[in-house]
């Protein structure tokens, strides 16, 4: 009789993402003052960066939200000196498509271990975490496989009744 193949002591967890598809950690403890003054730091470059002036993007936000906004006020939401002058949740959205910065997006998330994809690269972080997937599976049927080709056959008779 030939060796038993050894049996795999370890068995990988099908819903390890980090395993699969290596992402950011979160962040041990973030301060709310310093995600305030990350978040105006990055609006402010934003606004820097956008073919709009801030009267054009103050009246495109009020537009949108149907609240007035004037480009002082705006100027405050980007002011690190302001800390008490944070911009609403729903004025940020307005922010971010009257100036085009889908960027600003990781800037929220990135203390979570989060990162925002868009588009096609959401289609390509898809499609890598599904091949790599597919390779753990085919490996997994590969040992199988082996396993079975050397183990031997034993047929168990059933006493009568």
């Amino acid at each position: 009789m030939g060796k038993r193949a050894a049996r795999p002591t370890e068995q990988g967890d099908l819903f390890a993402a980090a395993e699969l598809f290596p992402v950011r950690r979160p962040v041990e403890r973030v301060r709310p003052v310093d995600l305030s003054l990350r978040i105006k730091t990055a609006m402010g470059e934003a606004l820097k960066k956008s073919p709009k002036n801030a009267f054009a993007v103050a009246a495109e936000i009020s537009e949108m939200t149907g609240r007035e906004l004037t480009a002082d006020a705006l100027y405050a939401y980007t002011a690190p000196t302001k800390p008490e002058h944070d911009i609403s949740l729903t004025r940020f959205v307005a922010f971010v498509r009257a100036t085009g910065a889908n960027w600003l997006w990781g800037v929220l998330v990135e203390d979570d271990g989060l990162i925002v994809l868009e588009g096609r690269e959401a289609h390509l972080a898809q499609l890598g975490l599904l091949q790599q997937e597919q390779a753990r599976i085919t490996d997994q049927i590969k040992t199988l496989k082996g396993e079975l080709k050397h183990a031997p056959v034993t047929v168990r008779r059933r006493g009568r009744t």
